[in-house]
C-alpha cells in the first residue's frame, strides 16, 4: 500500500488531484484508514490513474472519462477519440468562421462601406407540403445540425423529396423574452404524405399573400446584414407590419456551389397592411 503523498510522487499527480478524484468517485484509494483518515493506494491502481490524465489532457470531461473508463476496450476509446476529434473539428471551423466575421467586419470598417441596401419585394407565396423536424437549437449557427438529422430520418425511411431547387425551408419561430435559444424548424417538400413519426412530421407550410422577399448573394455571413435592411425598409414603409416566423430558402448552397460568393439564399419575412 502507498500513501496519498507516495502514490503522488510516484504518478507525478499533485495529492489536490489525487482528493479531486476520490471526492467525484474517478478513483478512489483502495483503502482509508479509519484512526488517521489517511488514503493508501495500491500501485495497480497507476493504470488507471494514467488512463485518466491521458484523457483529461485530451479535454475530456469528467463525465466522459468516466463512461470511458468504465467501458474501456480499443475499440471503444477508438470511437470516443473519432468523436473528441469531430468535436474539436466543428469547433474549428466555428472558430473560423468567426475569425472570418471579424476580418469582413474590419474590411467594411476599412473601406466605410455597411451596405445595407438589398431589394425587397413584396409577393404571394404559395403553400407547400413538407416533412418538418422542429427543435430548440443553442443558437442560429446550430441549424445545419437539425437539417442533417431531418435528412438522416428521410434516408432511412425512404421518403421521396422534392428535386427542385428551393425545396427546402428553414423557418425560425417567434421567441419570448424567457426563451432561450432559437426555436427552428427546417423543412424539405414531399411528393406525398405519410403518417407523421415523432418529432418528424407531415405538415403544410401556410402561404402569404403579402411577403417581404429579398435575395442574398455570397456568404451566409451578409444574412445578418440583409436582416438589417428589412428592418430598415419596415422604417421606410410604415404602412407595413412584421408578423409571424421569418423563412429562409437555400437556392445555391454548398451542395451545388464551391464558391460562397456563388450561394444564393432567399429571406421571406410575412407582413400585412396595418388597420386605417
Amino acid at each position: 500500500m502507498l500513501k496519498i503523498g507516495e502514490f503522488s510522487r510516484l504518478t507525478r499527480v499533485s495529492v489536490r488531484m489525487l482528493h479531486y478524484y476520490d471526492d467525484i468517485g474517478l478513483l478512489k484509494p483502495v483503502q482509508t484508514d479509519k484512526f488517521t483518515g489517511y488514503r493508501l493506494y495500491s500501485v495497480s491502481q497507476v493504470a488507471a490513474l494514467q488512463k485518466i490524465v491521458m484523457l483529461r489532457d485530451m479535454n475530456f470531461q469528467i463525465a466522459e472519462i468516466r463512461k470511458a473508463l468504465k467501458y474501456w476496450s480499443d475499440e471503444t476509446l477508438r470511437e470516443e477519440l473519432n468523436r473528441k476529434i469531430q468535436e474539436k473539428q466543428n469547433h474549428i471551423i466555428k472558430e473560423q468562421q468567426q475569425i472570418q466575421n471579424l476580418r469582413s467586419a474590419i474590411e467594411s470598417i476599412n473601406k466605410k462601406q455597411l451596405d445595407l441596401h438589398y431589394r425587397i419585394i413584396i409577393r404571394e407565396v404559395p403553400s407547400r407540403h413538407v416533412i418538418s423536424y422542429r427543435k430548440r437549437i443553442p443558437d442560429y449557427s446550430c441549424e445545419k445540425e437539425l437539417w442533417n438529422e431531418l435528412y438522416c430520418f428521410i434516408k432511412e425511411n425512404h421518403i421521396e423529396i422534392s428535386r427542385q431547387n428551393d425545396n427546402n425551408i428553414t423557418i425560425f419561430h417567434e421567441n419570448k423574452e424567457s426563451d432561450s435559444g432559437v426555436d427552428a424548424e427546417v423543412c424539405l417538400l414531399v411528393k406525398e404524405e405519410r403518417t407523421s413519426s415523432g418529432p418528424f412530421r407531415y405538415r403544410i407550410v401556410d402561404g402569404a399573400e403579402t411577403m417581404a422577399c429579398m435575395m442574398v448573394r455570397g456568404s451566409y455571413v451578409k444574412l445578418d446584414k440583409a436582416y438589417q435592411a428589412f428592418l430598415g425598409w419596415l422604417e421606410e414603409n410604415p404602412q407595413y407590419q412584421w408578423y409571424g416566423a421569418s423563412r429562409q430558402i437555400c437556392h445555391r448552397d454548398p451542395e451545388n456551389e464551391e464558391k460562397e460568393e456563388d450561394y444564393l439564399t432567399e429571406i421571406q419575412i410575412p407582413v400585412k397592411l396595418r388597420n386605417g
